[in-house]
């Protein structure tokens, strides 16, 4: 007899499942997660815009005027939801190593990551309130410009310079790397095996999911974890034997939504796709 759902835990295949996500997913590896919680379809999260604070002369004496902070919240509503589904036949589980589960749950979080990554991405794409090379989109030798460039933008919109990202197709890092390894002498740091480095002050990523128009042209991404909020959960995770054969059919449901809440401390940039052989 078979042991079949019996051997499934929905809480933990849920946990399992949102680590690593969030271990894989480049958009929630850079934006905000501070109001996570429990989500549900139609939930709203009431986030906190708390505005600046002024700082006085001290004067002995005389009375300390306080400011009152301004109160206003930006409602967030979780209106995305998708599933996951899969079938496991008892011969195959059987047959399988003892790694099924974990096997199983990052195939159906590497599936997530890449639906989800894309939402994000054009969640950014429309909320972003600075942009680059709109008109002209940025070529590939030229890359590196966009470093500097978001570095500039950035300071002066007043935007804190910790946790600062920049996120970009594979060509165009790779034609960065390049390009820092004509000018730089020591490049032992910029060989490194990860999805994520820092350079010109931004931790910068690698993404297949980030949007490209019509003419090849892709949106890049630079900002602060806090320009946006990306909340997530897996909602449910429910086992059943399969009526119609020997087996078990496990299914998931995430919810979840992305909002650009400072759109100052958000940049789009266009570039170019690789025109040319890289240099090696």
């Amino acid at each position: 007899m078979s042991n079949g759902v019996s051997g499934i835990i929905p809480e933990v295949w849920s946990s399992s499942i949102l680590r690593a996500y969030e271990k894989s997913s480049v958009f929630a590896a850079c934006l905000s997660r501070a109001y996570q919680g429990d989500l549900k379809v139609g939930n709203v999260v009431k986030i906190p815009m708390i505005g600046s604070v002024s700082v006085k002369p001290y004067k002995m004496r005389e009375a300390i005027k306080y400011d009152d902070l301004d109160a206003d919240t930006i409602d967030v509503t979780i209106d995305q939801s998708d599933y996951f589904a899969i079938r496991c036949e008892d011969i195959e589980k059987t047959q399988a190593s003892a790694d099924f589960l974990d096997a199983a749950t990052k195939s159906a979080a590497y599936s997530l990551r890449d639906h989800i990554d894309r939402y994000v991405a054009n969640v950014l794409e429309d909320g972003a309130g600075v942009t680059i090379g709109e008109d002209k989109p940025i070529a590939s030798q030229n890359f590196l410009s966009l470093f500097t460039t978001a570095q500039r933008l950035l300071d002066e919109n007043n935007i804190p310079t910790g946790g600062r990202f920049l996120i970009l197709p594979p060509h165009c890092y790779r034609r960065v790397l390049e390009q820092l390894m004509t000018v730089l002498t020591d490049n032992k740091q910029l060989v490194v095996d990860t999805s994520m480095v820092r350079f010109y002050g931004f931790n910068v990523f690698v993404s297949n999911n980030l949007p490209t128009d019509e003419d090849g042209n892709s949106s890049v991404f630079a900002g602060i974890a806090d320009c946006a909020t990306h909340l997530i959960q897996i909602d449910k995770v429910e086992a059943l034997r399969d009526s119609q054969q020997f087996g078990d059919l496990i299914r998931g449901l995430a919810v979840y939504h992305s909002q650009v809440l400072k759109p100052e401390a958000l940049i789009k940039a266009k570039i170019q796709p690789l025109l040319y052989p890289p240099l090696f």
